[in-house]
């Protein structure tokens, strides 16, 4: 892919020339002394002089290498904008809302592929897994003009325990959700509706997932980012646009590396293994096996496991989404024993480079919080940190719902389950994070 120096020769020339530059001071002691016995030390100098001449050959070689690692003048990564959830398209009175029934659910797949801020998990198969997989209760809202033409959609998921009480959300476990819709008027009687629905069923609140800041009033919490990365057309942009120290982290990952893999259900054993064990140590419950499956199966050709091995053993792994222009990694995990090994670095790259073989335009890292560590690994790609807006319909008087892990009274739980058996987490962490959000 490149021509420079690989790593490891590179090391090799830099232990040379420090070698060169130790015997030059020992050929120059040695000198001073012969001619302190007034002897002539002609050929100690012949040796200095050939060895001032390869320390100045190496010192170029090394030179040109860190010349080839600054960025291409060519290209560089650009901000990109996030689409408007409202389409400020014309509307023609009047228009309805109902709920989307399945003669016309195919109908809500195309009005989302043609919306600007249409997102893989605004699809109704998706609201249609999760309740197959969870078996909560949901509903998708769709918006229909006087032709029938729909011109906005909702999606809401219930989620109801003792624990972590009653509530609606747009859209649970992932990062967007929330109203797509041509006009404003749209997308506010489709709020309207699941304000109703929340009182209906009793829920405490709404939460919507908007990638951008609606201006409504209503209570927010912006408290998370997720990160885009423009992807140029030549993988080798990409490339020459990274730091010296992120491109030498990538080639250790690299011969570290054995084999990577991209497929599907497939990989769903070696991925469940590696992503699983990750959440045990985060001290986080982890979704169940089955979840994975139906989801890869709801969307079909538009997601990807990716398995990296060392030695045949699957060490790290990733779920990928790829919708429209953007490609997104829900889910990465690499084992903590192999975090010493730069695994991570080179299992990002590869999917870098998978998804502009794909023809992607934007790479999504993910969300993360400002404060959290991961907002500094994302941030080293050269990748722009996108605020999120999640806004909450709420009973008068009540405040934002504290359901993350900062929350003081979950901190003994994480303790307690970084120490569970690995086992135990898998059986208990899918009842548990089935009703969070």
């Amino acid at each position: 892919m490149e021509t420079d120096v690989p790593a490891a020769s590179l090391d090799g020339v830099k232990a040379r020339l420090s070698e060169l530059k130790a015997l030059k001071g020992r050929l120059g002691r040695q000198i001073d002394e012969a001619r302190q016995q007034d002897t002539r030390p002609d050929d100690l100098i012949s040796e200095m002089q050939r060895v001032a001449k390869e320390i100045k050959r190496i010192q170029k070689r090394i030179k040109s290498q860190q010349n080839n690692e600054m960025p291409r003048p060519g290209w560089t990564p650009q901000p990109p904008a996030m689409p408007g959830i409202i389409a400020e398209r014309p509307l023609s009175e009047p228009f309805t809302v109902s709920e989307c029934g399945p003669d016309r659910l195919h109908l809500a797949d195309r009005y989302i592929a043609d919306h600007p801020a249409g997102s893989i998990w605004h699809r109704p198969g998706v609201t249609t897994c999760i309740q197959e997989t969870f078996g909560h209760k949901t509903s998708y809202l769709c918006a229909s003009d006087a032709a029938g033409r729909i011109v906005g959609v909702l999606p809401l998921v219930q989620l109801r325990s003792r624990l972590f009480g009653n509530f609606l959300v747009s859209l649970p476990y992932f990062n967007y959700g929330g109203v797509l819709a041509d006009h404003a008027e749209v997308a506010d009687r489709l709020i309207e509706i699941a304000a109703t629905r929340r009182k209906e069923l009793g829920a405490g609140h709404v939460e919507l997932r908007f990638s951008q800041d609606t201006g409504s009033g209503r209570p927010q919490r912006t408290d998370k980012v997720t990160f885009w990365l423009p992807l140029p057309n030549d993988p080798n942009d990409l490339w020459h646009s990274f730091p010296p120290k992120l491109r030498a982290q990538i080639r250790r990952g690299e011969r570290e590396l054995t084999e990577l893999v991209v497929g599907g259900e497939e990989l769903l054993d070696e991925f469940y293994r590696v992503f699983s064990i990750t959440m045990r140590d985060l001290g986080t419950p982890v979704y169940g096996r089955v979840f994975f499956r139906n989801l890869l199966r709801a969307l079909g050709g538009q997601a990807w496991l990716v398995i990296a091995r060392v030695n045949g053993q699957a060490v790290g792994c990733a779920f990928l989404t790829g919708y429209r222009n953007r490609m997104e990694i829900p889910w990465a995990s690499t084992l903590r024993s192999h975090s010493h090994t730069a695994v991570n670095m080179i299992l990002y790259w590869r999917i870098l480079q998978f998804a502009m073989d794909k023809g992607y335009e934007i790479f999504d890292f993910g969300r993360c919080s400002e404060d959290a560590g991961t907002y500094r690994f994302k941030q080293q790609w050269g990748a722009q940190p996108q605020r999120l807006y999640w806004e909450y319909i709420l009973p008068t008087g009540e405040t934002l719902p504290a359901l993350n892990p900062g929350n003081p009274k979950f901190r003994l739980l994480i303790a307690a389950w970084k120490r569970l058996p690995v086992w135990l987490a898998n059986r208990v962490g899918p009842r548990i994070v089935r009703v969070l959000p």
